[in-house]
């Protein structure tokens, strides 16, 4: 559930181009609320709890909410290992992936199994599936995937968490859900599943990654572990103004997602231009594997644009804004009249 801002070089040196701010009327909701910084926030986030469970049109007891994704993961993580009756827990995951799942696992004593992609960037499912054994406690996949920004299908999806041993929690990730044209039917996961917990964030197409605001749902009983590890005063103040915001402002989180897509068109138009393979991707991020594409991820730092590269598997590159659009596609075309 990673995202960073894209530096972009300019003459002024280097300059941090973040990714799509939030709305105006968040902006203007968060400046109000920091006259009243002084102010707690909620003990437990309920009433946030309550904006979020009215937007997805499940039941307030059906959700959890944290200081970001990455903290609702930390709380279903605890509760899994919680319930295994394994001293060796276990977390399988497809990688590369987002790097915070490591980390969280070692902080937790777990181990992670790692599983391959596919040439096209999907989780390897059927190697996912191989790969659990007695000591798997949980198991973590993300759609759109992280780092790769493929999709997987929603019968494929449908097959794999029927297919997941009873009792094992499938975490199902999905913070770059609101870039997804199609995403799955939830009710009919749980329907099929119902160890599946589904985790999501404000941070990525909201734009409030400072804000640090996450949640995950489920049905009420496997979401009920999580819930009870809630941290008192964790969801700030400013989440609990800002999010309620960003929910009601739907056409323009349309608007914005729509305008990311131009702006990756045509990016992957130049990247292509340039020789690099670049995988399809439904988020906001591109990303060219392999080799090829971690020296086309060097090229691209060495003229100031610095993505993510993933260590002998590719290099991911997220979408700004126009300008530094325009700056990469007029640099990269430089680039290769000079090479």
């Amino acid at each position: 559930m990673s995202g960073a801002g894209l530096p972009c070089r300019t003459s002024f040196g280097v300059m941090m181009i973040s990714n799509r701010s939030s709305s105006p009327a968040t902006a203007t909701a968060l400046a109000e609320q920091a006259r009243r910084a002084h102010r707690y926030p909620e003990f437990l986030p309920d009433t946030l709890r309550a904006a979020i469970a009215t937007h997805l049109g499940v039941d307030p007891a059906a959700v959890t909410v944290g200081a970001g994704g990455t903290a609702v993961a930390f709380t279903i993580l605890q509760d899994c290992l919680t319930r295994t009756r394994t001293r060796r827990p276990r977390i399988s995951t497809p990688v590369p992936t987002f790097d915070g799942f490591a980390i969280l696992a070692r902080m937790l004593g777990a181990t992670i199994d790692p599983s391959p992609l596919t040439p096209s960037g999907i989780p390897d499912l059927d190697a996912l599936l191989a790969g659990i054994g007695p000591d798997t406690a949980a198991v973590i996949l993300c759609s759109p995937h992280n780092p790769t920004g493929a999709i997987i299908g929603n019968a494929e999806l449908r097959a794999f968490v029927r297919a997941v041993p009873a009792g094992i929690r499938v975490i199902l990730d999905q913070a770059y859900v609101e870039y997804q044209e199609n995403p799955p039917d939830i009710a009919q996961l749980l329907g099929v599943n119902p160890d599946l917990v589904v985790l999501r964030t404000f941070s990525k197409a909201y734009g409030l990654a400072g804000v640090r605001a996450g949640y995950a749902f489920g049905l009420p009983e496997s979401i009920a572990g999580s819930r009870g590890r809630e941290i008192p005063f964790a969801v700030s103040a400013a989440a609990e103004c800002a999010v309620p915001v960003a929910l009601a402002a739907q056409r323009e989180l349309t608007s914005r997602i729509e305008a990311m897509r131009a702006e990756r068109d045509r990016l992957i138009g130049a990247l292509s231009a340039l020789g690099g393979t670049v995988l399809p991707s439904h988020a906001n991020f591109v990303y060219l594997p392999g080799d090829d594409g971690i020296a086309i991820g060097r090229l691209l730092r060495s003229i100031g644009i610095i993505g993510k590269e993933c260590p002998t598997h590719g290099f991911r590159l997220t979408i700004a804004d126009t300008r530094t659009t325009d700056y990469l596609v007029d640099a990269l075309r430089l680039t290769a009249q000079t090479a």
